[in-house]
């Protein structure tokens, strides 16, 4: 408890009322002190002995943050209490020292109080939020009391992602691009899957005569179409060839590759130059959870692309691999045109180079142009068999 800039200036008040009736001798001044002394203790007796019994939530919006977008912060209070709630001035802070500051009318007993507010995330990384404090004061405003009524909340700001076409891949011989189940059905295969209610325009042929029969009603055979091959996406994280802008145009467009490839159908599978192993992504929360460690990821000295790049084409032959990396540079080229002996398509995106200093297979993510019409462009390109 302390008192507040009208409490001090009371109590400044006090005092040279009692230095004055003590020079003046005038019982009225320490009569007047005497009385601005009382409401000075009553309202210090008043903040002292109020009690808040709150049950306080804090929630984030959207679910998934992602850097550049905006959340919106919800933060119930609920008073348990017998008693109405003072006016409260609560101040939830952010790590880098703002937050957001509001007062909060008197809340009866079972009755609850919202403030929401809008948190603008323009980093990837963790974000956290709070604690929340709470101030109540007494009704002159002379005095305050703080307590912390919320801890921290951790907010996962994810990397920026881009819609971008689907990608499959190219048709080669990895002996395990077919070991992965597929996620999406067809009309047509080799593979019967299952059966469907018949729609108009369905082929005659795919209809299941003998279940049809069965349930009255005609149905076709939904098949699966067989793998044919596997994307790999590889993210280079060497320190040395990114700026932290060029770092951070890396991770979006490798997420944004991901979630392209895997809207592709067919096999996928992620690293990055300093993975002993690549990851397999058979499922939407396998890929959900590459994106949780994309949030977080860093560059490291102790990473090699060249040495990554011929470990991933030690057993390739086809396929499509998605290269994200900064500065290219001379050894670096020269093993990605290895690369593209063994993958039937390679995609190297450089998102920390100067254009004029690139080959003209290498697309350019510089932050002028827009990743979509990039990655356009990227897939236009003649395949390499």
């Amino acid at each position: 408890m302390r008192p507040t800039r009208a409490g001090l200036g009371l109590i400044f008040t006090c005092i040279g009322l009692l230095l004055a009736g003590r020079i003046l001798g005038l019982l009225e001044l320490f009569l007047l002190a005497a009385m601005l002394g009382v409401g000075l203790l009553l309202a210090a007796f008043y903040t002292a002995t109020s009690r808040l019994d709150l049950v306080v939530t804090r929630t984030a919006t959207p679910a998934r943050l992602r850097a550049g977008m905006s959340a919106r912060i919800d933060v119930v209070l609920r008073n348990r209490g017998r008693r109405r709630t003072p006016v409260l001035s609560a101040q939830d802070h952010l790590q880098d020292g703002r937050g957001a500051s509001v007062l909060i009318a008197p809340i009866r007993p079972d009755q609850s109080a919202d403030i929401a507010y809008r948190l603008p995330a323009q980093e990837r990384g963790e974000l956290l939020v709070g604690p929340l404090d709470l101030t109540l004061g007494d009704p002159l405003g002379l005095s305050k009391s703080k307590v912390q009524a919320a801890d921290r909340t951790r907010l996962m700001v994810h990397a920026q992602l881009f819609e971008l076409d689907p990608l499959t891949a190219v048709a080669g011989s990895d002996p395990t691009a077919d070991q992965q189940p597929i996620r999406a059905l067809a009309s047509s295969g080799d593979e019967f899957f299952a059966l469907r209610p018949y729609v108009v325009g369905d082929e005659l042929r795919r209809v299941h005569w003998r279940a049809s029969a069965r349930f009255d009603d005609l149905v076709v055979r939904q098949e699966e179409r067989p793998k044919t091959g596997r994307v790999t996406v590889l993210l280079d994280i060497r320190t040395e060839t990114y700026s932290q802008p060029g770092f951070e145009r890396a991770v979006s467009a490798a997420l944004s590759a991901l979630y392209a490839a895997f809207r592709g159908g067919d096999s996928l599978r992620f690293t990055t130059s300093a993975s002993p192993t690549p990851t397999e992504i058979k499922t939407r929360s396998e890929l959900e959870a590459i994106d949780e460690q994309l949030a977080l990821i860093q560059t490291t000295s102790n990473a090699s692309l060249i040495g990554r790049l011929e470990e991933l084409t030690r057993a390739t032959r086809g396929g499509t691999i998605v290269i994200l990396t900064g500065r290219v540079t001379h050894d670096a080229e020269v093993a990605i045109q290895r690369t593209q002996r063994s993958y039937g398509q390679t995609i190297t995106i450089a998102c920390d180079g100067e254009r004029e200093r690139t080959s003209d297979w290498i697309s350019v993510y510089d932050g002028n142009t827009d990743l979509r019409a990039i990655w356009t462009q990227a897939l236009q390109r003649p395949r390499v068999g």
